[in-house]
């Protein structure tokens, strides 16, 4: 649990981004995840004995940098801390808006929706487009569906009144392809999302196995997008 950085976003906003995990523990177990494998695999939120003093390291780093927006960034799923609205209401007492990045399943669960509700911007993903390539490359809990992936995107979207911000990530060879694309702006349609960033791999070792050319790359995002 730390302060990861500290820069300035597209909107000239200063921005702090926090880990809120003390170790990788994620729904998902990505074969490109740029954490690594090791970690738990669960959907149930866990208390970290390192939130309390986190809590208290985090109000002083605010009180010193003054944000404009917290990222919640972790290494793994941050809903996964069973503290995160505290965290999340430590920054909005001190009026600092609240960035949450996640990989978007957890949505649909009541208890982590609660807590996403209260933040101002909500970033989720999507990578595969059918449920063999979400179980390969993605490799969720068992009992997890793609299907019900962006069920449960589209249902919390349908209420919150934040920012929803979509990533998409191509992989050569899985989800470039013209079906694929075509879910993809489908499901975006639905999410109606308030930015869309479509990107590829850039780490070197995904890079080569995983990563689209630029020119793929400028393709497909013009297709996703509509430009």
């Amino acid at each position: 649990m730390r302060v990861k950085k500290i820069f300035t976003d597209s909107q000239n906003r200063k921005v702090m981004e926090i880990n809120v995990l003390p170790t990788k523990y994620c729904t998902f177990g990505c074969v490109f995840c740029p954490i690594g494998q090791k970690g738990e695999k669960t959907d149930k939120a866990h208390h970290f004995d390192e939130t309390e003093a986190f809590l208290s390291y985090l109000e002083r780093e605010i009180e010193v940098e003054k944000p404009d927006v917290l990222f919640i960034n972790s290494m793994g799923e941050s809903f996964l801390n069973s503290r995160l609205e505290e965290i999340v209401f430590l920054a909005k007492d001190k009026n600092v808006k609240v960035s949450l990045y996640t990989n978007g399943y957890l949505l649909g669960y009541p208890q982590f929706a609660k807590v996403a509700l209260f933040c101002d911007e909500i970033s989720g993903e999507i990578k595969a487009t059918t449920e063999e390539d979400f179980r390969k490359y993605q490799r969720p809990l068992e009992g997890y569906t793609l299907e019900e992936y962006w069920k449960n995107m589209i249902g919390f979207r349908e209420r919150y009144k934040g920012e929803f911000v979509i990533y998409v990530t191509l992989i050569r060879g899985v989800n470039d392809n013209p079906d694929s694309i075509g879910r993809i702006k489908d499901v975006i349609t639905k999410l109606d999302p308030s930015r869309i960033f479509v990107e590829t791999f850039e780490d070197e070792k995904f890079c080569k196995a995983f990563g689209v050319s630029a020119q793929k790359l400028s393709e497909c995002s013009k297709v996703i997008l509509g430009n």
